[in-house]
């Protein structure tokens, strides 16, 4: 009989945690693998993945996450509801996963226009990889073209103001 209670008592007690309520929901392919580049960073109040942006006033989005040589890898940032976001829309960077932590791929130069966004606007980035052709005609479409090695890891990033917070945005992708 003590066998039995053990057994029901470990089942309860591995259950714990498991079966009840939470307060977030979060797709773990959006948060457990997001680069941590900015983590040091004591300018950067936020940090958002793209595809984990519940709870935030903005929407931060990538289309895919593996990509090719000769592919592009478009990602898109929407002011959802926040009074607005300012930006320097060529001021960002993708960075290389190495042994030894996140390096800088693209260290350009940038020019010095700030952007804001109103509530509904959205702006893109779009990174070529190796010869494709990034297609940043349209205004409100930013990017170039990088020449990443296949089978490694990077990530895409930009730091935005969003309500007077500084947010990291962090899109990371695979060249195949």
């Amino acid at each position: 009989m003590k066998r039995r209670a053990f057994l029901a008592t470990a089942a309860v007690l591995t259950t714990t945690g498991c079966l009840g309520r939470t307060d977030s929901v979060s797709d773990s392919d959006d948060t457990d693998d997001c680069p941590t580049m900015h983590s040091d960073n004591d300018a950067v109040d936020t940090v958002v993945c793209a595809g984990a942006s519940d709870g935030h006033p903005i929407t931060f989005t990538q289309d895919q996450t593996t990509v090719s040589r000769g592919g592009v890898v478009p990602v898109t940032l929407g002011n959802d509801d926040a009074d607005e976001i300012g930006l320097n829309p060529h001021d960002w960077t993708v960075y290389r996963e190495t042994d030894s932590g996140w390096k800088t791929v693209r260290e350009d130069p940038v020019i010095q226009p700030w952007t804001t966004l109103s509530a509904g606007d959205r702006i893109h980035w779009r990174v070529g990889v190796g010869d494709a052709d990034p297609d940043t005609s349209d205004d409100t479409v930013y990017g170039d073209v990088l020449d990443l090695a296949s089978g490694s890891r990077y990530a895409f990033s930009t730091i935005v103001d969003v309500d007077d917070e500084q947010t990291a945005l962090v899109a990371p992708f695979t060249v195949e």
